[in-house]
């Protein structure tokens, strides 16, 4: 059972997607992006961004196995450092809103809607952290971040359906990125656009496509590497809602 605290606003994940264009989902997760607190309240951002350097080196040392892999230690830094860790969307946001419908030509489908998927793991991680950080620095009034008020934040702050989204997520994206690296259609159509993407004004979106693949594509298959990563995490977030008192042992 998870240990929820009553009367607290708890974090739900987002549903509907399904039956949304990939233009509408990029536009849908840009605006989500758009209305993060931490856009327009300088003392807030600086606590956000002390949050997800603390989360960024926990996941660092629960992953030092996966890091210290010559298989594994490229697509772990990505997860780690660019998408799970939280993703700076700022000059993406720019360049998609501004040329969406380009890229909705220029680029396959399936990889579009890979970014959306990336797009709403970014979303969903920032919801959460935003307010894991009103929680942390404006009602507990940490000055540090402990592995004790971490934990009593994430109960605080988290319906566990959200926390099995944000991993599902994950997951999703590492396998999106590795099966279309090895579609030598998708691949081949997606590396011809380079040019046209950054004449077009979406080198960040591409850049940021590109180096996923290229961090999927030396692994011969990312699914192990998927699921050590998820299955980990996901262990952890169930110890942490049901007050285990060590959850990153």
């Amino acid at each position: 059972m998870s240990m929820e605290h009553p009367n607290l606003h708890l974090v739900k994940p987002r549903s509907g997607k399904n039956s949304m264009s990939t233009a509408d989902i990029l536009r849908e997760e840009i605006a989500q992006f758009r209305n993060w607190r931490c856009h327009h309240d300088e003392a807030f951002n600086q606590h956000f961004i002390k949050l997800q350097v603390w989360q960024v080196e926990r996941l660092k040392r629960t992953h030092a196995n996966l890091l210290a892999d010559s298989r594994y230690c490229a697509a772990t830094q990505f997860f780690l450092t660019e998408m799970y860790g939280g993703l700076d969307l700022t000059e993406l946001a720019n360049e998609v809103e501004r040329a969406l419908p380009l890229a909705s030509k220029l680029l396959p489908d399936s990889v579009l809607r890979t970014s959306g998927i990336a797009l709403e793991l970014n979303s969903l991680t920032g919801e959460l952290d935003q307010r894991m950080t009103e929680i942390l620095f404006e009602e507990l009034k940490v000055e540090d971040i402990t592995n004790e008020t971490y934990c009593d934040a994430y109960r605080r702050t988290s319906h566990q359906e959200a926390r099995y989204r944000q991993l599902e997520l994950v997951s999703q994206l590492g396998l999106g990125l590795d099966r279309y690296v090895r579609s030598r259609v998708i691949y081949a159509t997606f590396k011809l656009a380079i040019r046209p993407a950054h004449m077009a004004g979406l080198g960040g979106l591409y850049d940021f496509l590109e180096k996923g693949f290229a961090v999927m594509r030396p692994m011969g298959s990312a699914a192990e590497f998927i699921h050590r990563f998820a299955d980990v995490e996901r262990n952890i977030s169930d110890k942490i809602l049901q007050s285990h008192p060590e959850p990153f042992a």
